[in-house]
């Protein structure tokens, strides 16, 4: 056995908090791991007007939206009493089973909720995958009329009450779309302006502040810098792979 790792108490009412056994040294190690982040590759990142620009930025928004997907997927697990109230639970739902965008030439990254194409795109995703997330929930310990509001054939009802009532999975779509402007605010206009270190506080800043907003169930600000480093990683890959297939030098 490993000695444990302490982190400070603040107050006496902490104290009294259970803790998961070895989620302490997991979260040092996180913390650990994502203080080193460097932002430096986006200092090549493509301009807009070029060919690189839309096939890059698509692919760093599609990876960001699959990580909050898996994110908000992990929260719901853990935090199965979002069930008793269906009315928070089922926008949630719809937008775990939302395919990722997968951008639209040239400029259109997320699921833009000022326009009903892109709308009835996600809504049609989640019809897909929505059934086969009901018959995942594991619902054996609630009541039966909980449990009725999630059996998987209710799938249809679900999503008719999302689109009647849209302002929650709105904010969750918007956040997507504010996060990725930042990205782009950040590659394009600021590193040249501002230089890589205060662009990168105005990032860290924005991504804090729309993660803050994304749910009034689900805080994700605590994902902030495994964010940024997942964009970067994504960032690095496209470019490596594109430097890859370019051609030789005669």
């Amino acid at each position: 056995m490993g000695e444990l790792i302490m982190m400070p108490v603040r107050n006496n009412q902490e104290e009294k908090k259970p803790v998961a056994a070895g989620a302490t040294i997991v979260e040092f190690k996180r913390e650990e791991i994502l203080q080193d982040l460097d932002l430096s590759v986006w200092k090549t990142a493509p301009r807009e007007r070029t060919a690189a620009y839309f096939p890059t930025y698509s692919v760093v928004s599609k990876a960001m939206q699959t990580a909050m997907r898996g994110w908000v997927r992990e929260w719901f697990a853990g935090n199965q009493e979002v069930l008793l109230r269906p009315k928070s639970a089922y926008p949630i739902l719809v937008y775990v089973c939302t395919h990722p965008f997968s951008g639209r030439p040239t400029n259109m990254f997320t699921y833009d909720i000022q326009q009903t194409e892109a709308l009835d795109r996600a809504f049609a995703s989640a019809a897909v995958r929505l059934g086969r997330e009901l018959k995942a929930l594991d619902t054996q310990d609630l009541a039966w009329f909980t449990r009725e509001h999630y059996f998987a054939y209710r799938s249809k009802e679900i999503l008719k009450y999302v689109i009647k009532n849209r302002r929650q999975l709105y904010k969750m779509l918007n956040v997507e779309t504010v996060l990725m402007d930042s990205i782009l605010k950040f590659a394009i206009i600021d590193i040249p302006v501002l230089g890589l270190d205060a662009s990168s506080v105005f990032l860290r800043r924005a991504f804090a502040t729309q993660l803050r907003r994304f749910s009034d169930e689900v805080d994700l600000t605590p994902r902030v810098e495994e964010l940024l480093r997942i964009a970067t990683d994504a960032l690095k890959s496209k470019l490596s792979n594109d430097n890859a297939v370019l051609p030789l030098a005669a």
